[in-house]
C-alpha cells in the first residue's frame, strides 16, 4: 500500500495505489498513515481509483477521512471510484453524504 500527498495551496490530494483493497487486513494501517499525512488539512482530495474493494474496515477509513476533514472546517470528496467501491458505498448510501467525482481535476475545482 502506498499513500501519495500532493498539497496545491490549501487543498491536499491524497491518493491511494499498491493495494486492491481496504479491508480488515490493512485498514488501521490506511487510517493512521493518511491521518498523519493530512495532519490538520481541511480540503481533501481523496483519489481511490486504485482501490477495487472495501469491506466495512474500509468504509471506517473513508469516514474516519470524511470526520476528520470536517473537524478541520473543510470537506473532504472522493474520486476515481472503481464499480466495486462504488457499489459498496451505494449499498449503504454514503453516496448521499460524501462528495463523489469521477476526477481529481473536477473535485479539486469545486
Amino acid at each position: 500500500m502506498k499513500l501519495h500527498l500532493v498539497r496545491e495551496g490549501s487543498l491536499m490530494r491524497l491518493s491511494v495505489s499498491g493495494c486492491d483493497a481496504i479491508d480488515s487486513a490493512n485498514a488501521a494501517e490506511v487510517k493512521a498513515e493518511a491521518l498523519r499525512l493530512l495532519g490538520d488539512a481541511s480540503d481533501v482530495v481523496v483519489d481511490l481509483s486504485g482501490v477495487e474493494f472495501l469491506d466495512s474496515a474500509g468504509v471506517g477509513v473513508l469516514v474516519g477521512l470524511f470526520k476528520n476533514s470536517r473537524l478541520h472546517g473543510g470537506r473532504a470528496r472522493f474520486c476515481g471510484l472503481t464499480p466495486g467501491v462504488r457499489s459498496v458505498l451505494e449499498l449503504i448510501q454514503l453516496d448521499r453524504i460524501f462528495e463523489i467525482y469521477d476526477d481529481t481535476e473536477t473535485a479539486a475545482r469545486l
